[in-house]
């Protein structure tokens, strides 16, 4: 079972949610985590608190749904998990990396985690952690912040206009947001774009694929496809039937 609880106030320029898996082992379909533009730090409880750090994605992630799991997690906003770190975001792209190759992340190891009584107690404990953290970590560079918020929009702007904005060039901003993010701008936008067709379709009617394609800013249809093949692995009609294992991540981009 997958849920999800909100994070404290005072860390919401961080963190997006605090998120806990709990699964029996037995017969389950494999379960597909799409590209989100985020990082994750990972706790398995079942593995006596053991903690790893989950990099942005640029292609899925599938992960065996028939393996028992007794997880609590933290899912930062794009650019929120850097200051907790203390790497570069692209340092993690398309990785997982155990904690104990993170210095930085030495402080998660302040309270055991894994020998919480359940996961709620999990939850609680993780969020202190953070909390007790905030004062030593600076606050998310403003400029990326709105370049995110921008980019995860309904009808994003061009890396050209963002930049311009900005008062940066193009360049400037591709180097600040990757280092930031884990991925370009241009790269978070199709991410962003693909979790809003993914809610679109799974809310949707069968055959509405051709007005979100519209809606959405795909030259046609063909072009969704190729978009989800390459950052899915999936088509958009697959995605459509996977409601409960492709977990677009609605909080961030909603209402396409």
């Amino acid at each position: 079972m997958y849920r999800e609880h909100r994070p404290h106030v005072a860390l919401a320029p961080f963190v997006d949610r605090l998120w806990t898996r709990s699964a029996a082992a037995g017969p389950a379909p494999p379960r597909r985590i799409l590209p989100d533009g985020c990082i994750d730090i990972l706790v398995d409880l079942a593995g006596g608190g053991r903690v790893s750090a989950i990099g942005t994605m640029t292609r899925p992630l599938v992960v065996d749904g028939g393996v028992a799991a007794l997880q609590v997690a933290v899912r930062f906003r794009p650019a929120g998990a850097v200051p907790f770190l203390g790497v570069a975001a692209d340092a993690l792209t398309d990785r997982r990396v155990d904690g104990d190759d993170l210095d930085r992340l030495g402080w998660l190891r302040g309270e055991p985690l894994g020998e919480a009584s359940d996961v709620d107690e999990a939850v609680r404990a993780l969020e202190r952690m953070l909390l007790a953290r905030l004062a030593g970590v600076p606050r998310p560079d403003a400029r990326i912040a709105h370049a995110v918020t921008a980019l995860a929009a309904a009808e994003a702007p061009s890396v050209d206009a963002l930049a311009r904005a900005l008062g940066w060039s193009r360049q400037h901003l591709r180097r600040t947001f990757i280092a930031q993010v884990g991925v370009g701008p241009k790269e978070f936008a199709r991410v962003a774009r693909l979790q809003r067709a993914v809610d679109r379709l799974q809310r949707g009617r069968r055959g509405d694929g051709a007005r979100v394609a519209a809606d959405l800013g795909y030259f046609d249809q063909a072009h969704m496809a190729h978009d989800f093949r390459a950052l899915a692995g999936v088509t958009p009609a697959e995605a459509r039937s996977s409601a409960g294992s492709i977990f677009p991540i609605r909080s961030l981009y909603a209402g396409a």
